[in-house]
Formats: C-alpha cells, sequence, structure tokens
C-alpha cells in the first residue's frame, strides 16, 4: 500500500514538474500509461491478470530462447500492465511506472531544464522511444512516445 501510494504522489509530482505555465502541450504527460510489476511466476502472474482479471494480452517480447522477456496486458484503450519475469537474486513487485508524452525530444529538454537527470531518449524493443528518470524518493519513472511503429500505440488503435 505505502509503495503504491509513493508511486501515486510521484507521478503527481512529475506531472506537476511537466506541466508548468508555458510548456508545451507536447511534454506534457497524457497519462499514466503503465505501472512495471516483477513476477517471480510468470505464467501464473499471466493467468491471475487475464483469466482472474481479465486483462487482455496486448503484445509479449520474446528472448532469442524463445522465453518472455515482457508481456504488456491491455485493462483499457491507454492502460498497461507490463509482467516482467525476474531472474535469480531480482526483487518482485512494482519496478517503475510510465508516462506517456506526445514529444519526447522536447520532454527531455524540459525536465533537464527542471533539473531532473534524463538520458538521451533511447528506443525500447517495443519500438517506443522512451528516457528513465527518478522522483526524489528513487521511484523509476518511464517517460514514454509512442510513435506509429510502436507497440503499446499500435496495441492502443487496435483497442475495441
Amino acid at each position: 500500500m505505502l509503495k503504491g501510494a509513493a508511486i501515486f504522489v510521484a507521478g503527481v509530482v512529475i506531472g506537476t514538474v511537466l506541466v508548468q505555465p508555458g510548456s508545451a502541450q507536447d511534454v506534457r504527460p497524457r497519462g499514466v500509461n503503465h505501472i512495471g510489476i516483477n513476477v517471480r511466476n510468470y505464467e501464473e502472474a499471466l493467468a491471475f491478470y487475464t483469466k482472474t482479471l481479465g486483462l487482455r494480452e496486448a503484445y509479449t517480447m520474446r528472448r532469442p530462447d524463445g522465453s518472455p522477456l515482457l508481456t504488456y496486458l491491455q485493462a483499457s484503450r491507454e492502460t498497461f500492465v507490463e509482467l516482467i519475469p525476474v531472474g535469480p537474486n531480482q526483487p518482485t513487485g512494482i519496478t517503475h511506472f510510465g508516462l506517456e508524452v506526445g514529444d519526447i525530444d522536447a520532454a527531455v529538454a524540459h525536465l533537464r531544464q527542471q533539473g531532473v537527470t534524463a538520458a538521451d531518449p533511447g528506443l525500447t524493443p517495443a519500438r517506443a522511444r522512451f528516457t528513465r528518470i527518478t522522483d526524489r524518493d528513487n521511484v523509476q519513472i518511464e517517460v514514454m512516445e509512442f510513435t506509429a511503429e510502436s507497440m503499446q500505440r499500435k496495441a492502443m488503435e487496435a483497442w475495441k
């Protein structure tokens, strides 16, 4: 419960930073897009989220050996849960949350102007442009732009 509250507060704080007066519309968060969760037993977690909770599988990224790297489960058109199988000695639980922006380059520039350390945007395996930042309590936040080629955008466009 405490970690969930911290993530919520972090989202509000980061949202406040990104939505300063005079900021361009494309740097404002469009919303919390996903929550990343490390899971010990991937198959059990997948069954819980799909069969018990009713989320649908948007896509799964696989490693060369065929094992899952991550799975995006869709709760609504623009809201996902990212399941990540953990390796040995990795903790389980919520690892990060993601905010969607319209222009990652502008968002990174704005964050840097606000004193936030943000790496140059990279490309996820699902072809979304992103950077990772941390809030003052070390909560991990992915700031992401979903291009037309990204699997997230394709899943959102296919939502019915």
